[in-house]
């Protein structure tokens, strides 16, 4: 039948509670200045942070600044998080935000690729060419929502806190943002 659970314990139905378990710990500590659990936070964000962040820009040297800026408003704006709500979406509401205002400001690098950029960019893990092009065509609007639910692997739920938008505005944004992006895919194809 059903096991019994010892009385103080409470079974944890996924590893992705506990991680947001974990994650809060982390904000409490950071928040009372332990530099070490600042740290294990931005390490255990730091892959989808910059991924997030190269999907914004498009370029592998502005998403790592745009990261490290993201990272930076973090620490600094650690005790206005709530810890009597999740961490994630306040979290990516942050870094979306620091993601546009960064985009407002950025000023347009030369196009001259060094060695150094085109080994970079043979390490990182290579996306569909056409996919990268219509994603950064996408109006930031039903960009943002598709990157934090399917590359940030928020909920519904937690991507319409981080953009202060209600769940069924959030599914609309994420089916017209497919929508476009399904239009400029077969495009493409079809230009080939």
């Amino acid at each position: 039948m059903h096991a019994e659970v010892p009385a103080g314990t409470l079974p944890m139905s996924t590893s992705r509670e506990a991680a947001a378990l974990q994650a809060v710990q982390l904000v409490r500590a950071a928040t009372g200045g332990d530099l070490e659990a600042f740290e294990e936070l931005v390490r255990r964000m730091q892959r989808r942070v910059y991924g997030f962040s190269y999907q914004q820009l498009r370029d592998l040297d502005e998403a790592q600044d745009l990261a490290q800026e993201i990272f930076v408003k973090l620490y600094r704006n650690l005790d206005r998080f709530d810890q009597a709500r999740p961490f994630e979406p306040w979290f990516w509401k942050l870094a979306a935000n620091t993601a546009i205002n960064y985009r407002r400001k950025r000023v347009a690098a030369p196009t001259d690729r060094s060695a150094d950029d085109a080994t970079a960019a043979r390490e990182q893990p290579q996306h569909d060419a056409a996919l990268v092009e219509a994603l950064a065509e996408l109006d930031p609007s039903y960009r943002m929502p598709l990157l934090l639910h399917y590359y940030a692997d928020l909920s519904l739920e937690q991507v319409a806190m981080s953009l202060s938008l209600s769940i069924p505005a959030i599914k609309s944004r994420l089916h017209r943002a497919r929508a476009l992006l399904r239009n400029a895919l077969a495009e493409s194809v079809e230009s080939e």
